[in-house]
């Protein structure tokens, strides 16, 4: 198994990446759908021009996605908190969930928050999504209710990790 992480390329199926963004989505008991979020999921070509979107291959297929956003500059910010970086749209392919992919493609925003020189990595998840919470407290992110969202009564669970 030989998994790899790079940034999005220009040549990349986009609207394949963003498919399986949001599979990954689709796929959790009880996702709360909004069509608009559903759309900008799958959004990938949009964001690739505003963010550093990253892909995780395994044995050559792409399987993970997500966008990296270094500080508040990004049009994609969601915290109001000047020293922190955070990251988005976040899936991982369902056929290969719990092999390492989420970890991996964590691990690798933790280390460019702190190659970035921010305090603070945040994270917003949903309750639909109990598998990328136990990740993210096994890395060493807590709750931080404080910074919790509601986006139209579906409520963004906050977590931070201090770099």
């Amino acid at each position: 198994m030989s998994l790899v992480l790079r940034p999005l390329q220009p040549d990349d199926d986009m609207a394949a990446v963003g498919r399986l963004v949001q599979a990954a989505y689709f796929a959790l008991p009880g996702y709360p759908h909004d069509p608009e979020y559903d759309e900008s999921l799958a959004d990938v070509a949009g964001r690739a021009d505003e963010a550093q979107v990253m892909v995780a291959e395994l044995d050559g297929e792409v399987v993970g996605c997500l966008t990296f956003v270094p500080d508040q500059n990004s049009s994609h910010h969601e915290f109001d908190d000047p020293d922190c970086a955070s990251f988005r749209y976040f899936g991982v392919s369902p056929a290969v969930q719990g092999k390492g992919v989420g970890e991996a493609m964590v691990r690798w925003c933790i280390d460019a928050a702190r190659a970035a020189g921010q305090h603070r990595l945040r994270i917003h998840t949903l309750e639909a999504m109990p598998g990328a919470q136990r990740l993210y407290q096994r890395l060493g992110f807590v709750r931080d209710p404080d910074a919790d969202d509601d986006w139209e009564g579906i409520i963004g669970l906050a977590y931070v990790l201090h770099c």
